[in-house]
């Protein structure tokens, strides 16, 4: 099985310490030591199928990726290089057509670099019950059990079987309104779509040139094109460039009639908003997730600060305070959905 890791993203949700120049998988958000990129590598330790990462980046996040996988002895094969961000179809292709290169009889296990999983022993079995699944020829998808009646994903309907350790997938649905959400919550058969599959790499081209062929061929021109060394593989920009862009999820995803869900319930986030980081991190007796240097707080209650400056808060609730050398962030807690814009305004 070949872990196949997207590195990609504009660093603008988890502003101003995400950065386009630093995205949040480059970062130690939810760890004091390792980055969520050396921590996406190092959860699946302990499984003697899984081989050494690819990870598939911008060119100028290269630096980034070796020194940190290179840090924790996981840089072993070359970085696959996009020369422009067409979505995540496109990569994964390319990632398909490497694979049968490698082996051609390989799994693809895509998972992206910036997701948090609390309870590794749960992850290693639904991985191993999904790799079970796609060696039958299926594309297992992981479902993560809700938690809650969540707006901000979207869904996979399910047709639960008995006994069985995954399930037929019955429809998705896009990203629902409150009360469609706790309408599926209730159900019971819904899950979120985590983004994380496992798929055997020639079944995911073959799904691929069958729905996209266009897109296909033109991923297959800038793979057979690219320049290939120890370091990198990059992609050759004429041909990538052309391809209209899609996400995994319509090129194949939603098209496939071979799709199934594997359950998840390991404590996963996509840590998409610093509200998430805030939910996921330690807290005080008042509910504040602190990182600073030196701090005073009198009737602060519910907030998260991250500061290398000595800061004090009175009389503060639910609020976020984030700097660093690109910025300063200070907000209700309710307002984080527009961060991206503030963060995109000014850079600008």
């Amino acid at each position: 099985m070949l872990p196949v890791i997207l590195s990609g993203g504009s660093g603008t949700r988890l502003w101003p310490l995400s950065t386009p120049a630093e995205p949040k998988q480059f970062l130690p958000l939810m760890d004091a030591k390792n980055t969520m990129i050396q921590q996406t590598v190092q959860r699946l330790t302990g499984l003697d199928f899984i081989s050494n990462p690819l990870v598939i980046c911008n060119e100028k996040h290269l630096p980034l990726v070796k020194k940190q996988l290179g840090d924790i002895d996981k840089l072993q094969r070359p970085v696959m290089l996009e020369p422009v961000g067409r979505n995540t179809a496109p990569a994964i292709i390319a990632a398909a057509l490497y694979a049968l290169e490698q082996e051609p009889d390989g799994l693809l296990f895509v998972l992206a670099s910036d997701h948090t999983i609390q309870n590794i022993p749960a992850f290693h079995t639904a991985i191993e019950k999904a790799r079970k699944a796609a060696l039958n020829g299926t594309y297992v998808l992981f479902g993560i059990v809700p938690t809650r009646a969540e707006t901000g994903y979207g869904y996979i309907e399910t047709q639960l079987a008995a006994g069985q350790d995954a399930h037929p997938v019955q429809a998705f649905k896009e990203k629902p309104d409150a009360l469609t959400a706790q309408k599926y919550l209730d159900a019971g058969n819904y899950f979120w779509n985590s983004g994380m599959f496992v798929i055997p790499a020639k079944l995911l081209l073959e799904e691929a040139e069958s729905f996209n062929p266009e897109m296909t061929a033109l991923v297959r021109k800038a793979y057979e094109a690219a320049k290939k060394d120890q370091e990198a593989i990059r992609l050759d920009a004429e041909s990538f460039s052309r391809i209209q862009g899609d996400s995994i999820d319509y090129a194949v995803m939603e098209k496939t009639r071979k799709a199934v869900v594997v359950p998840l319930d390991a404590g996963w986030s996509d840590v998409g908003s610093w509200d998430m980081v805030w939910e996921l991190s330690q807290k005080d007796e008042n509910g504040n997730a602190v990182q600073s240097a030196r701090t005073f707080l009198a009737d602060t209650t519910g907030t998260i600060v991250r500061t290398d400056r000595p800061v004090a808060l009175l009389g503060i609730k639910d609020c976020i305070v984030i700097e660093s050398e690109s910025g300063l962030l200070i907000a209700d807690r309710k307002y984080v959905q527009q961060v991206k814009k503030a963060a995109e305004t000014l850079t600008e």
